[in-house]
């Protein structure tokens, strides 16, 4: 679904630039430079709406460790762009069907279930498991959270079958959830409906644990549940599991403001700077420090509780 919306839109943007191309010459401007001018309008498209997220974020927050000086947030903003644009112009709606890396059924190895968030589908995650190769390291399942605009609590199903489904195919007793953005939310919701004794570990990047100041522009009931200190954020607050939770956060996240909702009170907090919302899942800082989180050991504390209760629920 997501991937026809953004062929769509693709092609309208692609449309728009040809119309502004042809207006161009009619003023006069010759063919090359018209092109190329009109060629900027689909890159402009996400340029400007994360600009105004930016300076935005910058007004806001007014940490120290947030400030950065023009050039540095200009680059910070251009590597967002450059994400972004990939990521709805080219893998979300071209290249979302590629095939499922193949599970190796060994319960040693590290089972993921990669989450995608909001407005994004499974490609969200090609970067690091095609062209990183994260796939030959450890067997990775992904999902489409559909439909798009869907309350966050409608896809707990889904996650709950592809939990499941990974956990029959590689013999793991228990996986790892990676979640981008909502769909950390989309992880804690499915642990309040389902429990925990499936999920050894969660691992959260730029996720708006306590809602964040621009849900309140994006469209669909999900983005209602993703405002400031809204109720949904709060009833999950009230009823999260005993699973160890990592929080990935960037100081300079243009999406998530306040900043400091991405990181649960609980949570272990490991903290980015100078990446972009979206850039989140194509850095390899990032991807570096989440395969050391996701191959180190269970804290003894969460591994003895997840022991106990599996036996009580045997006896």
């Amino acid at each position: 679904m997501l991937a026809r919306m953004l062929r769509v839109s693709a092609g309208l943007e692609l449309l728009a630039a040809a119309l502004l191309a042809y207006a161009l010459m009619q003023f006069g401007m010759s063919a090359a430079p018209a092109v190329l001018l009109a060629l900027l309008l689909p890159v402009a498209v996400h340029a400007v709406p994360l600009a105004i997220e930016f300076v935005t974020g910058a007004i806001v927050d007014r940490r120290p460790v947030a400030r950065l000086g023009p050039w540095a947030l200009a680059r910070v903003w251009l590597n967002e762009t450059a994400r972004a644009f990939r990521a709805f112009n080219i893998d979300q709606p071209w290249r979302a069907d590629f095939a499922e890396p193949a599970i190796v059924p060994d319960s040693a190895r590290p089972a993921v279930l990669l989450i995608h968030g909001y407005m994004c589908n499974r490609a969200t995650w090609r970067p690091w498991l095609i062209d990183h190769g994260l796939a030959r390291r450890w067997n990775c399942s992904t999902v489409n959270l559909e439909p798009v605009y869907a309350p966050v609590d409608r896809y707990t199903e889904l996650i709950h079958a592809a939990v499941e489904r990974l956990r029959r195919a590689t013999g793991a007793e228990r996986i790892t959830l990676v979640c981008h953005s909502m769909g950390g939310l989309v992880a804690r919701a499915y642990l309040r409906a389902h429990g925990h004794h499936s999920v050894a570990r969660v691992v959260t990047i730029a996720t708006p644990h306590h809602g964040t100041l621009f849900a309140r522009f994006g469209k669909g009931h999900n983005t209602r549940q993703m405002r400031l200190a809204c109720e949904f954020v709060r009833r999950l607050a009230e009823s999260d599991e005993p699973v160890e939770f990592v929080c990935f956060a960037s100081q300079h996240d243009n999406l998530i403001v306040p900043r400091n909702n991405q990181v649960l009170e609980c949570a272990e907090a490991i903290w980015f700077e100078r990446i972009g919302h979206l850039a989140m899942t194509d850095n390899d800082q990032v991807l570096n420090r989440l395969i050391e989180v996701v191959e180190r050991p269970l804290p003894e504390a969460h591994a003895q509780g997840t022991r106990e209760k599996a036996a009580a629920a045997s006896s």
